[in-house]
């Protein structure tokens, strides 16, 4: 549960969450109804309806429409949203499929680099041609067939970055920094299972942080899986909520 004291920090990750999905669709919805987008592509992290408001029965019926045979996650907030919203989306054939909390950089975590032993002669570059996003979207997604995924991730080119770790050739790591005028987003930071625990996660979320910094944002956030909440607490990120994410 979110601390009182830190509810407005809740408020404000939230804000920069919702922002930095927005600005990488050519489809989205926001203001004063619902927030949500819609890329097309075949993947519920590149379709999402952000957050619901309003009649709520109504506006899950439309979204169910609006993303009907394009795979899209639902995300509910816990001690910000509507307490009914869990049973509404459940009633309407959705499930829980995650939880992971909500995380805003404080600028207090470790500032070396770590020694990355082995792969000290890999390097970090980024992406600058449908090739390279292609190579990224194999990575992240774990399949071949990436098309119609580079479809998607390349309708907000002014927006996101993507980042490569290379060694020998080799593809071993990816990651994300979306940037948009409410803050900035760490995402989709994936290490190659044959690889995991040699620091290039860590590596390529200190460069992703280092990209956004240099945007000048004031606020940085990222979503994180349980087993990476203690490893971005050390680079200066803390939890200030929750999010359910349904499908």
């Amino acid at each position: 549960m979110t601390a009182p004291g830190n509810r407005q920090l809740h408020v404000d990750a939230l804000t920069t969450y919702i922002a930095t999905h927005l600005v990488r669709a050519h489809e989205s919805g926001g203001g004063q109804g619902s927030s949500w987008f819609r890329t097309g592509a075949p993947s519920d992290e590149l379709n999402a309806v952000l957050r619901l408001s309003g009649d709520l029965p109504a506006e899950i019926e439309r979204l169910r429409d609006l993303f009907d045979g394009i795979p899209a996650s639902w995300h509910f907030w816990r001690d910000i949203d509507s307490p009914e919203i869990p049973e509404l989306l459940t009633q309407s054939g959705l499930a829980l499929f995650e939880t992971e909390p909500l995380m805003l950089f404080t600028g207090t975590g470790e500032s070396a680099p770590h020694d990355l032993g082995q792969h000290k002669l890999a390097r970090i570059e980024e992406v600058t041609d449908d090739i390279g996003l292609a190579q990224w979207a194999a990575l992240w997604s774990d399949t071949t067939d990436t098309d119609a995924l580079v479809a998607g991730l390349r309708q907000g080119p002014a927006s996101t970055r993507y980042l490569l770790w290379r060694d020998r050739g080799e593809i071993l790591g990816c990651a994300a920094v979306v940037i948009s005028p409410a803050g900035a987003s760490i995402e989709h930071i994936v290490t190659r299972a044959d690889h995991r625990g040699q620091g290039i996660g860590t590596a390529l979320t200190r460069r992703a942080l280092e990209l956004a910094l240099e945007s000048r944002t004031e606020r940085v956030i990222l979503t994180a899986s349980p087993d990476g909440e203690r490893i971005y607490e050390r680079l200066g990120f803390a939890t200030v909520g929750y999010v359910d994410r349904y499908a």
